[in-house]
């Protein structure tokens, strides 16, 4: 998953959900350097994507993917469950997502700017001013990243036959992807609970 499901995840403290929202920026030497709730957000996003990357509807979801999108179908099916996500939001969390954005900004980006990645500051001003959380959680505005993403990494894949499918396939992704949000509630931790199970 991207940023908004992995930020969705992480409850608890905002370090604790900050690691959880760096943690594909942090490398293994880095990750000693961060404070202990941030480390934890770390492992919990790697727990997470471990989990997410072995899920039965995600693996059915990137062979849907697999014949325009390839080696990246995963990459794919990853951004795509923000949108997911976020076009059932109501049923998933107790507040809007909008409230949860700016709380996210205010509570947990911006008291802990110090310790993003250097190569994540131009993303994260990004995320403030153009309110890329919400963005990422409409299906028109992954459509949007994803074009973005393959263009600024030069990836060789066909944004147009990508979103072709993901247009042709919407209801089954739909269902697959909803089923593995309403599972994915389970493995929503605060820093305390996610310390038992690491």
């Amino acid at each position: 998953m991207h940023h908004l499901g992995h930020i969705y995840l992480a409850e608890g403290p905002p370090a604790f959900q900050f690691g959880a929202f760096i943690a594909d920026g942090i490398r293994n030497p880095q990750l000693a350097q961060l404070p202990p709730l941030m480390q934890l957000g770390v492992r919990f996003h790697r727990w997470v994507d471990w989990q997410t990357d072995r899920h039965p509807s995600f693996l059915v979801a990137r062979r849907l993917l697999r014949p325009v999108a390839g080696r990246y179908a995963g990459l794919i099916v990853d951004l795509w469950l923000d949108a997911a996500l976020g076009q059932a939001w109501e049923r998933h969390a107790p507040e809007p997502l909008e409230t949860f954005a700016a709380r996210f900004q205010k509570e947990t980006l911006e008291p802990h700017w110090r310790w993003l990645p250097l190569s994540w500051h131009t993303f994260a001003e990004a995320l403030k001013k153009e309110h890329l959380l919400l963005s990422f959680g409409s299906y028109a505005g992954m459509l949007e990243h994803i074009a973005r993403f393959i263009r600024r990494r030069q990836l060789p894949l066909d944004f147009v036959q990508i979103q072709q499918t993901l247009l042709v396939q919407q209801q089954a992704l739909e269902e697959l992807l909803q089923g593995f949000w309403q599972e994915a509630q389970e493995w929503r931790h605060t820093a305390d609970s996610f310390a038992r199970i690491a």
